[in-house]
């Protein structure tokens, strides 16, 4: 290897390490925001030293080596999910590599003073796009690593999680700017204008955070039960017991918290299609745990959601059922958006070459939903997104549109088996809840159980990989709305647009020129 290269691959390197530690992993479990606001230097570098020939490969490289530091509990559910998700990642990294690299070929005369704001484009318009699709994947978004940062909760109510990340990315393109120059005197400017909006957001966001409101005289009771069952429990002994606990913890959380006018539990803390099972006598055990399972519901006087298989037709779905008080109302949300591998199969995977990874994978796949439901308690209307769907703004957006006026996530984090995981999990939502400016309480199983108010805080938690509840009473705004709320990803889908749109308008000068040579 040369020693450009080596130089340059060292700098990777460093970049990977940074961004890494900016994130909840296996470094540091809650992450460290300080980190991102570096991380991206020694990558702004690396691009600007490299040829557009090899960008390809160096972006492959990188995207590559992130994700194995960044997601390695991927590996707890098979070696098969963590190259392929390395591999989704240094496909994105590849094409952020070249875009960079093919506009740094037009930009590097004349307009070469505005190009550390330009190049910064390509890197947010690639990773949305990495948030959409059939392999839809939201972790690592550099903006999730302030999650812990009121300031940037706050900014992220106006222009999403985009904008968080548009900011760090800029600071990070200019420090690479004046250290590739070795100029600062020249960069004075651009420097002061970049503080001077890091410290804007602090001032008029960050203080925002701190300063007390009047209360909403609305709020709602609720017990959040958290069971830490094996991810390998796949028996109809393993159902009947994680039925039992979770109603002895259900009557514990009563007990000590009787004015609870919700109780949720976690995403499919109760295996078997219960609903369904309770008019069917074809599995005599199954018919028993479903039916002592309603009887125990009617019997309380508080609502109920609770994750289950759900049944409709031929269909299975992973659902949020929901029971009035008494049990005398019962509606269902079907998951929306499913883990694919995991949940279903990708259409265009659908071959026989395939058959031997899919039977290898002994996964349950589940039918797609198609409704957004919500759910009605009280005043109040709320949603519940299930697992990852809180990690898309797209479906929490919709849900809001719906009337939504909080959202309970049930998730099952026990299968990653990594602290980590639960935390950048847990950012998602953290994120989710400021950029719509409505709570968020989240029922799990070994994951984060908590309750996230509308600023983004996490006001009560209980620790994860244990079984337990976590009682509380939390304040809801009917009708709460934000900017970003109101204008969704429009920040995002124009950067997105202007990226691509230049891509088009260069690469055809750019063909034209080779095709008939300059005049």
């Amino acid at each position: 290897m040369k020693r450009n290269n080596l130089f340059s691959f060292v700098l990777l390197l460093f970049s990977v390490f940074f961004l890494s530690l900016s994130q909840p992993s296996f470094l540091i479990e809650d992450g460290c925001s300080f980190f991102a606001w570096i991380a991206y230097i020694p990558f702004f570098i690396v691009i600007g030293r490299i040829r557009i020939k090899t960008s390809l490969l160096w972006g492959a490289a990188y995207g590559f080596l992130l994700c194995l530091l960044l997601c390695p509990w991927l590996s707890e559910f098979g070696l098969i999910a963590l190259i392929f998700v390395c591999g989704v990642f240094a496909f994105y990294n590849s094409i952020i590599f070249f875009i960079i690299s093919f506009f740094q070929k037009f930009f590097s005369g004349h307009f070469s003073s505005f190009f550390w704001i330009l190049r910064v484009f390509p890197v947010l318009a690639v990773e949305f796009l990495r948030t959409k699709g059939l392999l839809a994947f939201s972790y690592g978004i550099i903006g999730y690593s302030q999650w812990k940062n009121p300031a940037f909760l706050k900014l992220s109510s106006l222009f999403g999680i985009w904008g968080v990340s548009f900011l760090i990315l800029l600071v990070n393109s200019l420090f690479a700017k004046i250290i590739s120059e070795r100029n600062l005197r020249d960069n004075l400017k651009k420097f002061s204008f970049c503080v001077s909006l890091v410290i804007s957001v602090f001032v008029f966001w960050g203080m925002d955070y701190f300063i007390p409101r009047e209360k909403s005289s609305s709020s709602l009771s609720v017990a959040l039960i958290q069971n830490a069952s094996s991810a390998s429990s796949c028996t109809i002994s393993d159902y009947e017991k994680d039925s039992i606990l979770l109603q002895k913890l259900t009557d514990d959380a009563l007990a000590s918290f009787p004015e609870t006018e919700l109780v949720v539990w976690p995403e499919t803390a109760i295996v078997p299609d219960f609903l369904y099972y309770a008019n069917n006598h074809s599995d005599k055990r199954r018919h028993e745990l479903s039916e002592k399972l309603i009887s125990y519901i009617k019997d309380k006087n508080c609502a109920f959601l609770i994750g289950s298989n759900h049944r409709e037709g031929q269909n299975t779905y992973n659902s949020a059922i929901y029971f009035s008080p008494h049990g005398h109302e019962i509606e269902v949300y079907n998951k929306n958006i499913l883990v694919p591998f995991t949940e279903y199969w990708p259409s265009f995977l659908d071959y026989k070459i395939f058959n031997g990874i899919k039977t290898a994978l002994n996964c349950e796949f589940f039918e797609k939903g198609r409704k957004i439901n919500s759910f009605k308690i009280k005043d109040f209307c709320f949603s519940s997104p299930i697992c990852f769907e809180d990690s898309f703004s797209s479906i929490i957006s919709k849900m809001k549109k719906n009337g939504a006026d909080f959202f309970v996530n049930i998730s099952d984090d026990a299968w990653a088996s990594s602290a980590a995981a639960r935390n950048m999990h847990l950012s998602m939502s953290v994120f989710r809840a400021a950029e719509f400016s409505s709570p968020f309480i989240r029922s799990t199983i070994d994951g984060k159980t908590c309750i996230i108010d509308s600023c983004g805080k996490v006001t009560s938690e209980i620790p994860g990989e244990i079984d337990g509840f976590l009682c509380a009473k939390f304040e809801v705004q009917k009708n709460s709305s934000s900017p970003y709320f109101i204008i969704g990803d429009a920040f995002i889908v124009a950067i997105t647009f202007f990226v691509f749109l230049l891509l088009l308008i260069l690469s055809v000068g750019f063909v034209k020129v080779k095709c008939y040579g300059r005049r």
